[in-house]
């Protein structure tokens, strides 16, 4: 297949979630010029998928008026082997195991390409145009349908010989909890959605067994339903809440106390509540990190107000800063 000459400074970004695939055409500079979203379904081909994407990448092109993109960037779940392009056992997308993601799209897109595990890219939308520019080191947490964590160290994107650093979902908080990564007890059983909404449940069995009463009872708890209600004072809500953001500010000490950063941005669940969790999160660091390392730290939401799409530009910036 040919490949097309893209026009200097357009990029197209793909944006592919456990619960919604965002599709975009922007700029270097991060300014979104024409985007549009559609649900993931789970039990689709990955191929349907992506191929349903590139068509709204192909229609938002035409809309924009702005010539075939230098770079197509794609930020998606991991586990993702990235230098063979493919995803691995990705917990919430099991139709994708083993999709050859850029071999399919190499043979569908005509024109460069990148794709990166969410985290990592998320890292680089944060340094680039978020709330990690200007930091030497620092961490970013997903927080989202899954756990995961992006490393920018020493000036510079750390993602290991495989694209694996910081699949940080996976480290065991507790021998026994909520299960995430397929391990019972991790930090992605108790930071990403799903696990949030476990914590909940037990948590509503165990009061209303003492004769508590919640406004989760009888009802799906979704992640934004629970924090809602543990802003407006609900007990159990409350109660999972403190819970998960204890959990937060262990395996935050555990990144300061590894990597000395100059800031953790959260991201989805965290930057949407941040009340909820960076004050306690933050009294948990204090207790066990290094005090000098504590000092120097901060702990802050999300700045982007489209993280996952520009994380997805992030992801073509990265790769034609590489190519050049």
């Amino acid at each position: 297949m040919s490949v097309a000459k893209g026009t200097p400074g357009i990029l197209a970004a793909l944006d592919i979630g456990g619960t919604k695939i965002g599709c975009a055409v922007g700029t270097a500079e991060g300014k979104i010029i024409a985007q549009r979203r559609f649900p993931t379904d789970p039990a689709s081909p990955p191929e349907a998928t992506i191929d349903r994407a590139l068509r709204i990448l192909a229609e938002l092109t035409e809309e924009a008026d702005c010539g075939p993109p230098a770079c197509l960037g794609v930020a998606c779940p991991g586990p993702f082997l990235q230098p063979e392009g493919r995803f691995l056992d990705v917990p919430n997308l099991r139709a994708w195991q083993g999709f050859d993601l850029v071999g399919h799209l190499n043979t569908t897109h005509r024109g460069p390409l990148a794709a990166m595990n969410d985290a990592n890219a998320g890292v680089l939308a944060e340094h680039l145009w978020g709330a990690a520019q200007g930091a030497d080191t620092a961490v970013f947490l997903t927080m989202s349908t899954g756990m995961g964590a992006g490393f920018w160290l020493g000036g510079r994107l750390f993602e290991g010989p495989t694209g694996f650093a910081g699949e940080i979902g996976h480290l065991r908080l507790s021998p026994e909890g909520p299960v995430g990564f397929g391990k019972a007890g991790s930090a992605e059983g108790y930071l990403s959605g799903p696990g949030m909404v476990q914590v909940a449940e037990a948590e509503l069995l165990r009061q209303t067994r003492q004769g508590e009463s919640s406004c989760l009872e009888g009802i799906t708890i979704t992640p934004e339903i629970l924090c809602k209600a543990a802003c407006e004072g609900d007990p159990v809500a409350k109660a999972s809440i403190e819970c998960c953001a204890q959990k937060l500010g262990e395996l935050c000490a555990l990144l300061v106390d590894l990597l000395n950063p100059d800031v953790i941005v959260l991201g989805t669940i965290g930057k949407a509540f941040p009340d909820l969790f960076i004050p306690h999160a933050l009294e948990v660091l204090r207790v066990e990190t290094l005090p000098a390392s504590f000092a120097r730290v901060t702990l802050v939401p999300s700045r982007l107000t489209e993280r996952g799409i520009l994380s997805a530009l992030a992801v073509a910036c990265e790769a034609l800063k590489r190519n050049d």
